[in-house]
Order: C-alpha cells, then structure tokens, then sequence
C-alpha cells in the first residue's frame, strides 16, 4: 500500500513527517463523520418475520366470552326464573288440575245437593234452577253466574284440566258434558270421530283415569273417553 506520508530531512530532526494532502483528507472525513459510515454496522434482521400476537387473540376472545356470559345473567336476572309447574297460580299455590265433586238430586223434589270444585278464584257447583239442573259459578265475594242448564239428571261433577265434565242420565241412555271454563264454546257432550259419546243403560259411577274418563253403568260395563 502506498503511503500517504513523505520525510524531510532537517537540522534540527534529522527526519520531519508532512502528511501528503490526501492523507489530510482522509483523516478530515473522519473527524465529521464522513466516511465512519461506510464501517457502521447494519441491524440484524430477525429470523422469520413478525410473529402473530397470539397472546392478544387469546385476550379478545376471553373478553368476549365474558360479555356474553355477563349478558346472559342480566337478560336471566330480567325475565326471572321459570315456574316449576305451569299449573302454579301467582301466589304460588298450584291448581288441582283434576277434582271430583258428588252430586244427588231428589226426582220428587228437585232438590239438588252438590259438592263443589275450585278454579281460578271461582267455586262451580250445581244447583236446581227452574226445575232444571244448572252448572253455576261463585266468585270469592258471592257473585253467581250460571254456566249452562243439564236436559237429564247429573251423576256427578268432575274437573279435568280447565274442562267441566258432568255425566248425565237420560230418558234413553247417558251421555257426558263437557264445559271449558273461561272458553267462546258453549257446553256440549263429548264427541269422538265426529259423533257424541253415549251409552245405554244408567250411569252409576264416573271417575277420572289420567287422561280419560271412565263410565260405569248398571250392567257393570266400562266405557272408556280420551280427553
């Protein structure tokens, strides 16, 4: 390599050193910082890019999870919890969605004597009105309104899911009434395929058996009707 300096002999140092112009040069580019960069080191990549945050995906999909479980509580805190049975009434007593009430009437005197049945804040029974044999209703406070007069002679009044059924004798046979409280539909007998239900003979028991009524006539025979 060449060298940037050259020697001068003189009396008082036997050998002088003189920078050469370019070696001044160089040496100026250095103090401003000039020619430093071309030695500065480059930043070291990292390998394989930008990895994904998964730790903030992971976050988002915790935060939202929670807003749905803290909206599901408050929508449930609204609404409140269902009722355990659905034939609860309001105050929490449930209905007896299957009741039997005896019933007599004397042929001579007309005189009905009738157990009663409850629902909805009413009493049904049966009384003799004009020398027919009604199905009336009385509210707590004693007010009566009569539900639908009988053609025969009931045997017994009976309750089945908001449905009054009254077993009736007749002249030529039985048949079954059957009344949906708080319904449009006026009281009527029972219909299968189309045609009312009725029997020969004298009805001389009826009962509920889960979903069907059961009728017993003189003869001892068993008549059967789904509910």
């Amino acid at each position: 390599m060449a060298s940037h300096f050259k020697q001068t002999y003189t009396e008082d140092s036997p050998y002088e050193t003189e920078a050469s112009p370019m070696a001044s040069d160089s040496i100026t580019k250095l103090h401003t910082g000039e020619g430093a960069r071309k030695f500065a080191s480059q930043p070291k990549k990292e390998r394989g890019g930008p990895k994904p945050a998964r730790a903030a995906l992971i976050g988002v999909a915790l935060a939202a999870l929670l807003v749905m479980v803290a909206g599901f509580l408050f929508i449930r805190a609204l609404v409140g919890q269902p009722p355990d049975d659905a034939g609860d009434t309001p105050d929490g007593t449930q209905l007896e969605q299957q009741q039997t009430a005896t019933v007599s009437v004397d042929m001579q005197t007309g005189t009905v004597d009738s157990g009663s049945i409850s629902y909805m804040d009413e009493t049904f029974s049966m009384v003799n009105i004009e020398g027919s044999v009604a199905v009336v209703a009385t509210d707590a406070v004693g007010n009566q309104r009569t539900l639908f007069k009988l053609e025969g002679v009931p045997t017994s009044l009976l309750f089945y899911n908001g449905i009054i059924l009254v077993p009736e004798n007749l002249n030529d046979g039985w048949d079954v009434i059957s009344y949906v409280v708080g319904g449009e539909s006026q009281a009527g007998p029972i219909v299968e395929n189309g045609e009312p239900v009725r029997g020969e003979g004298e009805i001389i028991d009826a009962y509920l058996d889960g979903s069907e009524l059961v009728v017993v006539d003189a003869a001892g025979a068993s008549t059967r009707i789904a509910l």
